[in-house]
């Protein structure tokens, strides 16, 4: 098994060593670990929450060292990048020549509104900006979807993070339609992440629903906890895996120098 989303202390907000992330890991039976902070770019885009850009080299040298120090774990090398409009041609410009196995796509802001930060859920937790959140969010994960340049999207219904969870409307469906039929057409993959279930959701990213339409479409999947501890590699992974074959998965997907490969659970 994999775990493709974990992250380090450069985030300003995760804890632990490498060596305590390759402990957990094998302690957890995976055969992989992905690192996969979250990146510096834009500049001064969500400063608070993430790396430095002058602390980039650093960030690869702790990934390349975790890949050295074991040869009973693969260790691959990501990035999470956040999809920021009108922004990206830096951030390309600046990851361009690194040799990463596969990149990881989130939104975490809704234009200025952090919505998963809960100093500022009670800013949008009514029925009608959240109705307003909600088709934002999927306008923005159907950019980075339909634009192409990475291989994963991050926790895709990350707004219920605080149990708030998406309208039932035509407009939410035919989104959510949209961007997993982008997705399928640009061969980018959908984690289920476990984080969800450490929140006040209680629920993994993505729903059940959502699931099953990702399944009809062609959406393929991977695993993600999320982790910003060492406790939290590999969390829940036996729900998130009976949750894939109830919505009728059989197989995942893992990464090597941005190739994928598909293995059978």
């Amino acid at each position: 098994m994999i775990d493709y989303h974990t992250h380090t202390p450069l985030c300003k907000h995760a804890e632990g060593t490498p060596e305590e992330f390759i402990a957990a890991a094998l302690a957890a039976g995976l055969n992989e670990i992905g690192v996969s902070d979250h990146a510096p770019w834009p500049s001064g885009y969500d400063s608070a929450f993430r790396m430095t850009a002058e602390e980039f080299r650093e960030y690869h040298g702790i990934v390349a060292s975790m890949a050295k120090s074991t040869s009973d774990l693969k260790v691959r090398y990501s990035l999470e990048i956040d999809w920021v409009p009108r922004e990206m041609d830096e951030v390309w410009a600046s990851v361009a020549d690194e040799p990463f196995d596969y990149l990881i796509g989130s939104v975490h802001y809704t234009d200025d509104l952090p919505f998963d930060n809960p100093d500022h859920q009670t800013v949008w937790m009514t029925a009608e900006r959240s109705s307003e959140v909600w088709i934002r969010y999927y306008e923005l994960l159907l950019g980075f979807t339909g634009g192409g340049g990475f291989e994963i999207i991050a926790h895709f219904d990350l707004p219920k993070k605080f149990g708030n969870r998406p309208p039932e409307t035509d407009e939410i469906d035919r989104l959510t339609t949209e961007i997993l039929t982008a997705a399928a057409d640009n061969h980018i993959v959908m984690e289920l992440n476990t984080a969800g279930l450490r929140k006040p959701v209680a629920e993994i990213y993505p729903s059940p629903d959502i699931l099953r339409k990702a399944k009809k479409i062609g959406v393929p999947i991977t695993f993600g906890s999320d982790a910003h501890s060492p406790v939290e590699v590999a969390a829940n992974f036996a729900e998130a895996v009976a949750l894939a074959k109830e919505c009728g998965y059989d197989s995942y997907t893992t990464f090597e120098t941005r190739v994928r490969k598909t293995e059978r659970f």
